[in-house]
This record gives C-alpha cells, structure tokens and sequence, in this order.
C-alpha cells in the first residue's frame, strides 16, 4: 500500500476518531492510572454506557494509543451502532484488544473478564459475565458469537433436594477462532488452536481437540489437522481457485 492509499484511509477513518475522543478520554481518566490514561490507550466509538464502576485494568508491557478499539464499524451485516458496556466487576487486557459495531460487554459485580494479546471481535457479540471469562492470546470471535458464563436461572434438582450448578468460569485457549453465531456456555474450557463451525453451542465437558473444526449437534469434530494462520485468514481474491468449492 502506497503512502497516497494511505492517506485515503487515514481521511475516511478521522470522522470516526473524532467521534470517539471525548468518551475515549473520559473513560481512560476514569480508569487507568494517570501514566497510562495519557497516551489513550482506549479508543471508545459510540459507547452506550449502562453503568460504569468496577475497575479496568492493561497489564501488558507496550501501552500506545489506540491499542484497544471498542465499537469501530467493521462488520456490515450488523448497524453502525458502537458498544455496549456495564462494567461493575473486573477487566483485564492483557495487549491489543478490538471489539467492534454492535457489541455488548457486561460485567457484573462479581465477573471477571480478561482479554489476551490480540483479541478481535468482529460484529454483534455478547460477552456476559458474572462469574468469570479468560481468553488467551489471539482469539478471534466472529459475527453474532454469545459467550455467557451463567445460566442466571437454576434448576432445583428434586432427587438430591438441592440446587443444580448454574455458572462456571469459560476458559478459551490460545489461537482459538468462533465462526459466526456460536453459543459458548457456563464451565467451557477449550484446548489451543482450537476451532469452532458456524452456529455450534460449545457446553461444558465436551471433548475438545487442538488443530480441528468442531461443529454440529451434538458437538463432534468436523475435520483435523487444520489451523488457523494470522494474517492469512480472510479470503481476499474471491478468484483464487484454491478457495473454491467448484
């Protein structure tokens, strides 16, 4: 990309910037100490602030502007409509972050959410937490993705006379990638390299595997000895035939 290409971006996307620099520098005053709040390390684009207490935290040794966007318009299919966040309990970032239109982040008062290096979400997502949710470095969560640790709503068990388990913490490993619209449930752990089809609901004690595409229901895998490669993962010549199904 040649400096002129370059300029033409950096026009189209100042608009957006601009929007985003009073919340962006509210929200970074608020929460960071003061040495980290001045480089504006949170870029924030039509925030919809339900309640703002709890705390955030960036525990990475690199803190730059713009290193965590929440709200940018990337995904089409979903409205220009920035991010949601209720943030009462904790979260860490632990280096580049980017959460994009029409996202919701809650946190309760008793959640926990950290996001490793180099997380993306691209539109439409849920992320739901009142017990705790971690992600490993280089997770990506596709359109319309649901990650919620807690049922809200337990089921009374009328042979043991008591209470059935309603939430547990998610644990989502390293280099893992969610395809549009999946459901990730309280107690999930996954492997590294691991990765989901297209509307799968990942529960609790499945048996999940590094380096395979899991998908269907009930959950199996799909296909081995796959990975995802950073950096060469989205299509960007539809008229590559190495792509194609026919």
């Amino acid at each position: 990309m040649n400096f002129f290409h370059k300029c033409i971006l950096l026009r189209a996307k100042i608009p957006s910037l601009l929007r985003a620099l009073l919340p962006s520098l509210w929200f970074n005053f608020k929460y960071l100490p003061l040495r980290q709040a001045i480089r504006l390390p949170i870029l924030v684009y039509k925030p919809h602030f339900l309640r703002l207490k709890g705390s955030v935290v960036i525990d990475s040794p690199c803190i730059h502007l713009g290193m965590i966007r929440l709200g940018f318009f990337t995904a089409d299919v979903y409205p220009n409509a920035g991010i949601t966040l209720r943030i009462e309990g904790k979260i860490i970032f632990q280096g580049r972050c980017f959460i994009g239109n029409d996202c919701y982040v809650i946190c309760g008062k008793d959640g926990e959410i950290v996001f490793g290096n180099d997380f993306k979400a691209t539109g439409g997502i849920r992320l739901v937490s009142q017990h705790g949710i971690h992600f490993g470095n280089h997770v990506l969560v596709g359109w319309g993705n649901t990650i919620i640790d807690t049922n809200f709503h337990p089921l009374y068990d009328m042979e043991k006379e008591h209470f059935k388990k309603a939430f547990g913490p998610i644990n989502i490993g390293e280099n893992n990638w969610f395809a549009m619209n999946c459901l990730v449930m309280p107690g999930v752990t996954t492997p590294v390299h691991c990765i989901f089809a297209a509307r799968t609901i990942v529960t609790r004690g499945g048996q999940y595997e590094s380096y395979c595409v899991h998908g269907g229901s009930p959950i199996g895998v799909l296909s081995r000895n796959v990975m995802r490669i950073i950096g060469q993962d989205a299509i960007k010549d539809y008229t590559d035939k190495n792509y194609s199904f026919v």
